[in-house]
């Protein structure tokens, strides 16, 4: 037959391999012919047209011909090497003299939850971070806690703050001895509460991960929590980024940052009711004859409490 070359050359001409999937027009045809005669639709335009559709968006986002389009970085291996730090054996500084580690201090002694009881809590109930997320957590909280040049009372892991560009694990503790700190208080600012009381009661560390460098973040102004309550805002991960936002924020990320994490504990961490009295200092100590309620009471709010004192308009805990 005459046309017969001409009619191999038009079938080679559609087997041709596309550059960007691997497929070629006669296989998507075939595949679309081939649907239409098992399910014979009622307009096989219409389906003919829609996969050409889809076919054409699907090559628009192939990583060979989207203009633009940045490919994934590699994994960071920062991460890992920060984090098998908190596994080995803290390298002692080498005395001059003679050449030898110097004498390692004893570890400080502090207070921590059970962190991989609390995890599996969490994990049973569908939320909180990967088990191994949750070990290096662990790992964390005891080098924190074990500082001698940091006097940790306690240390607890508050939880993890998503930022644009990096994260933050945050870290609450109290310390032992509160540093002498001096602020400077306008003629119209309210004053802020002391270290360990109020407010600051409690001191945060933060890391971007796991076995990073952590940063302690300074203590909150009344100041500070007032312009958050005003703003909302991702973080960026940066501390020391300035806060770009309306109404002017008077601080940096670290300040933003410590005046959220205020709000967010004042509001949301809860224990049950009756657990803590109220000392004579204003703050709570655990009651001795406390009685756990039943399971089945837990399920009312009245069984449950603020362990916090409210954040006062003004941005303090007590009237000043």
């Amino acid at each position: 037959m005459p046309g017969l070359p001409m009619q191999q050359e038009a079938i080679a001409f559609t087997q041709k391999i596309s550059s960007t999937d691997g497929t070629s027009f006669y296989d998507h045809l075939t595949d679309v012919v081939m649907k239409i005669l098992n399910e014979q639709p009622t307009d096989p335009v219409n389906l003919l047209q829609t996969s050409l559709m889809v076919k054409k968006a699907a090559n628009s986002l192939a990583p060979d011909s989207a203009q633009g389009l940045s490919l994934q970085a590699p994994p960071d291996s920062s991460d890992s090497a920060a984090l098998s730090k908190v596994f080995g054996m803290t390298e002692l500084p080498i005395n001059p003299e003679t050449g030898e580690p110097e004498e390692a201090e004893a570890p400080n002694e502090y207070e921590c939850e059970n962190v991989l009881n609390d995890a599996a809590l969490m994990e049973a109930c569908g939320v909180g971070l990967s088990r191994s997320d949750m070990y290096g957590v662990m790992m964390v909280c005891k080098q924190l806690g074990e500082d001698p040049k940091l006097g940790v009372a306690t240390v607890r892991f508050f939880g993890k703050v998503l930022g644009v560009y990096a994260d933050y694990y945050v870290f609450e503790t109290t310390l032992k001895e509160q540093p002498e700190e001096d602020e400077a208080v306008g003629p119209n600012e309210v004053p802020s509460e002391k270290g360990g009381a109020g407010a600051n009661g409690y001191t945060y560390f933060v890391c971007n991960n796991l076995g990073g460098a952590l940063s302690r973040l300074p203590p909150v102004k009344p100041a500070h929590i007032k312009a958050a309550r005003q703003i909302k805002k991702f973080v960026s991960g940066k501390l020391h980024v300035q806060v770009s936002a309306y109404p002017p924020f008077p601080g940096t990320e670290a300040h933003f940052l410590r005046a959220q994490l205020a709000r967010i504990a004042a509001s949301t961490v809860l224990c049950p009711a009756g657990l803590f009295t109220a000392n004579e200092e204003g703050g709570l100590d655990k009651a001795e004859d406390f009685t756990p309620p039943a399971p089945t009471d837990l399920g009312t709010a009245g069984a449950w409490a603020h362990r916090y004192p409210h954040l006062k308009k003004q941005g303090r805990l007590l009237l000043a």
